[in-house]
């Protein structure tokens, strides 16, 4: 009898083992991209405090930053960049070199207006990629929302919010 318990429980381990690796082998290839958005602005990369009426280029860096057990490549990223109403956004360069441009501004949810870039593929370790866009700043002081969604091939990878002051004096 005891050798076949002993027999039974190698038997077990085994197959909990093999159920582990297929379970670690099924993350690694259900899982989506997992993207980083942050916000730069010209010329300080730390300010997200303007004036009104203010002309600038808000720098957006896209990063697939993966997870420890996986690093799904994102394919085919559309990029909404979303404003409040009383933001006036004109164009949006992307790719590598920001050689692309749209300038087809839409009205999306809540009367937000938005911009999209699409077609961007973002790979794990590869260095981020620059999204810019040119906007005036609301002519009211007060503080205002900025979100940038991202849809890719995968599925969506999250809303990233961005809260922004408009101050009633001119800045340097």
């Amino acid at each position: 009898m005891d050798v076949l318990n002993l027999l039974s429980l190698i038997v077990a381990v085994i197959s909990l083992v093999f159920l582990g690796y297929l379970t670690f082998v099924m993350l690694q290839f259900t899982a989506r991209p997992k993207l980083r958005v942050t916000l730069q602005t010209r010329p300080s990369s730390q300010r997200r405090t303007f004036a009104p009426s203010q002309q600038l280029t808000l720098r957006f860096l896209l990063e697939n930053t993966g997870y420890w057990f996986a690093h799904p490549a994102a394919r085919n990223a559309n990029v909404y960049v979303n404003f409040s109403p009383e933001f006036q956004p004109t164009t949006i360069r992307y790719g590598s070199t920001l050689e692309r441009l749209n300038r087809n501004l839409r009205i999306g949810k809540e009367h937000s207006k938005y911009l999209k870039a699409d077609a961007i593929h973002l790979f794990h370790g590869e260095p981020g990629e620059p999204v810019e866009v040119d906007v005036t700043m609301p002519e009211l002081p007060g503080r205002y929302r900025c979100w940038v969604t991202v849809y890719t091939d995968q599925g969506g990878c999250g809303v990233h919010r961005f809260g922004m002051a408009v101050v009633g004096v001119k800045l340097p």
